[in-house]
């Protein structure tokens, strides 16, 4: 009886054990429907052949995909090709429905120069003025002449980028006006080509004389240098030249004003000054405030003497370059009253 029991515990074992291939072999159904996952159901001696015919199957597509590259590439249909005529796109003329691109174009250039500008022309000026108020003899020449150079130099720029935002708007007035435009592109830069060579073809009077950054920059080195002293007209600063009027018969001077940092309300240096955007006097911002504190709507008589302007809160602006300008007159003034008082007391030694 325990023998019998020990060969029937043998015999069980021996069935359980597993393949060579790690499935049980008293599982078969099992295994065949692994296979079918697998290989698709096929017995052991077909699956090589399967794999034989699915390897020269992609052999053929590879070699057939390697013949596709060498064979020439199809032109494009002639009614695609008709869309674009891309040798003389830039010939094509422009009509209504591109002017609006051509003045936002206009618009971006007047907002790159002037946001290039806007600083640039303030700094000029204050560095100038801190020159010559610092610096004299030959050494505040020099260093007066480089910054003149550099003022002119950004006028120069500014006039070029001008060239460019005017001749774009007067192409979009064009096509508003219902014209069409031919040749674009070359009309646009002959036309700027042009501006700019007629802007270096002037004087130096006619290209800074009249501008105003220019004036006010010559006008602040010499307000610094010569306190309470009458501003001569710029055409004293800029030689004549070939070309220019005569000094007598220039009716564009520009100059001969008088600034003496003095309130005309107050009587007093000027302080937080404002300068009317009417007339172009300027006031203590305290002062000009109470003044027309109570005004009418309309506004009120300037109070500087002799003139008629009427002045509103609105139409003044702090000024302060303006406010630059006096604090480096007062500066000087001081200095050039400690000298006087060191010279009267060495006079008494």
């Amino acid at each position: 009886m325990p023998v019998a029991s020990s060969s029937k515990r043998k015999s069980t074992r021996s069935r359980r054990e597993p393949s060579s291939d790690g499935i049980e072999d008293e599982n078969p159904s099992q295994r065949a429907g692994n296979n079918d996952d697998v290989e698709g159901g096929e017995d052991e001696e077909e699956q090589p052949r399967r794999r034989v015919k699915q390897e020269k199957k992609v052999h053929k597509q590879t070699r057939e995909e390697s013949e596709h590259e060498d064979e020439p590439v199809h032109a494009i249909d002639d009614d695609e090709d008709d869309r674009i005529d891309i040798k003389n796109f830039c010939d094509q003329p422009l009509d209504k429905k591109e002017g609006g691109k051509l003045a936002g174009i206009a618009q971006d250039w007047e907002m790159i120069r002037k946001q290039i500008h806007q600083g640039s022309f303030s700094l000029v000026k204050d560095v100038a003025n801190s020159l010559a108020d610092v610096m004299e003899g030959d050494h505040a020449d020099q260093a007066l002449s480089d910054i003149d150079k550099i003022m002119k130099a950004l006028i120069d720029i500014d006039h070029e980028m001008q060239s460019h935002e005017v001749t774009l708007s007067g192409m979009h007035q064009q096509l508003m006006r219902g014209e069409s435009v031919e040749g674009a592109i070359d009309l646009y830069e002959k036309e700027v080509k042009k501006r700019t060579e007629e802007f270096y073809d002037k004087t130096t009077r006619k290209k800074y004389g009249s501008h105003e950054q220019y004036v006010q920059f010559k006008q602040g080195i010499f307000e610094v240098q010569n306190p309470g002293v009458n501003i001569p007209p710029i055409n004293d600063f800029i030689p004549r030249e070939e070309g220019d009027e005569s000094d007598d018969e220039d009716g564009l001077e520009i100059g001969g004003v008088t600034q003496d940092f003095k309130c005309p309300i107050t009587f007093m240096m000027l302080e937080n000054p404002m300068t009317s955007s009417t007339c172009g006097h300027a006031f203590s911002g305290g002062a000009i405030r109470d003044y027309l504190k109570q005004c009418p709507p309309n506004g009120r008589s300037c109070p500087t003497a002799g003139c008629s302007q009427k002045l509103t809160m609105a139409m003044l602006v702090a000024d302060s370059g303006l406010e630059k300008r006096v604090r480096l007159a007062a500066r000087r003034a001081q200095r050039d009253e400690d000298n006087s008082d060191a010279d009267d007391d060495e006079v008494i030694e």
